[in-house]
């Protein structure tokens, strides 16, 4: 064997030898860009890992200002029903003051004056002059409270015991209130006619002239005092005088205080008595509207049953006013009568 390699076969083992050498570099480099991409993987997953790490503890996170939201709603919840427990409870407390401080309250005198006993009352009235503004006059037609005429910062410095005390009276003819900001003047007048517009004034003086107005009118008037068995009808042409007064008399059984059927017999009798009384009232009236027009004012005092059922019968246009039950025709002369029905009411409060 020759020992000698040709050229040829030398020519073939370096091709060999090349193939093979490029051969395993290739090996080697698929292997690097393996690892790039299995490096390139782990940041990755590495990355996923922290993202969701951060989002786990942002969950955490989150849950537990849920929780504590919902701990501090909850707490608010007890809170808000707890004040609403005791606000409600205050406000009865303060009711039930109200209400035993109201009743508490009480006027410091009520008086009857006559027709002449108010012109004297008006005159001192207008003689009080105050440097400021400082004496205050408010006008309230029935059915009108002091809060429903002044403005809101007028109202504010009237006492709120004093404002009490006004609107617990109920005048059919309204009042005229009197008011001194330092209290040294603190009373209301009833007239004996309906005030017909609301008004104020807060001045130097008090404002008397309207009232001086309404009670110097001559009006037309009849006067009605109803009781069972005796009543009285009276008319006047000025307010002054009686042009024309009658009183009626029935015999009418007195109240039967015994039980059973002698009972319910005796009280049917006495109601035909009554209705015949009635009778003898109603053509008395008819008589007087017959012949006198024009009338003013009705006033009605006595039993209410009686006024209720004279009322029915009563013209619609005519203008009724309803007196104190107080007088007793048969005790009382026609002139005290219309003394009475045309006084006015004075409340100190």
């Amino acid at each position: 064997m020759n020992d000698k390699i040709s050229k040829k076969e030398a020519t073939e083992a370096a091709e060999v030898t090349k193939k093979g050498l490029s051969k395993l570099i290739g090996k080697f480099s698929g292997k690097e860009q393996l690892e790039l991409e299995i490096d390139h993987l782990n940041s990755k997953i590495i990355k996923l890992e922290l993202d969701l790490r951060s989002a786990k503890i942002q969950l955490e996170k989150r849950e537990s200002l849920a929780r504590q939201a919902v701990a501090d709603r909850q707490e608010a919840e007890a809170l808000l029903n707890y004040e609403r427990v005791r606000t409600q409870t205050l406000s009865y407390k303060l009711e039930t003051i109200r209400t035993e401080s109201e009743e508490k309250l009480q006027f410091r005198g009520i008086e009857n004056l006559s027709q002449q006993a108010v012109q004297a009352y008006l005159s001192k009235l207008k003689s009080f002059h105050a440097p400021s503004d400082d004496l205050l006059t408010a006008y309230l037609p029935p059915d009108t409270r002091l809060s429903n005429v002044l403005s809101e910062m007028v109202l504010e410095r009237v006492e709120e015991e004093t404002r009490t005390l006004l609107d617990r009276l109920d005048s059919e003819t309204g009042l005229v209130f009197f008011y001194d900001l330092h209290r040294m003047v603190c009373e209301a007048i009833a007239p004996p006619v309906p005030i017909t517009s609301p008004a104020w004034q807060l001045g130097h003086n008090f404002e008397v002239s309207l009232l001086e107005e309404t009670l110097s009118k001559d009006y037309r008037t009849i006067v009605l005092v109803l009781h069972a068995g005796e009543s009285f009808i009276g008319f006047t042409p000025d307010a002054k005088f009686f042009d024309t007064e009658e009183l009626i008399r029935s015999s009418v059984k007195e109240k039967h205080s015994k039980g059973g059927f002698s009972q319910r017999r005796f009280e049917r009798l006495r109601e035909e008595d009554i209705a015949h009384h009635m009778d003898k009232v109603i053509e008395a009236l008819d008589k007087v509207l017959e012949e006198n027009r024009s009338i003013g004012f009705v006033f009605l005092s006595g039993d209410f049953q009686l006024i209720g059922e004279i009322k029915k019968l009563l013209p619609f246009d005519l203008e009724i006013i309803e007196k104190p039950s107080d007088i007793r025709v048969e005790k009382t002369g026609g002139e005290e009568i219309l003394r009475a029905v045309l006084s006015s009411r004075r409340y100190l409060l």
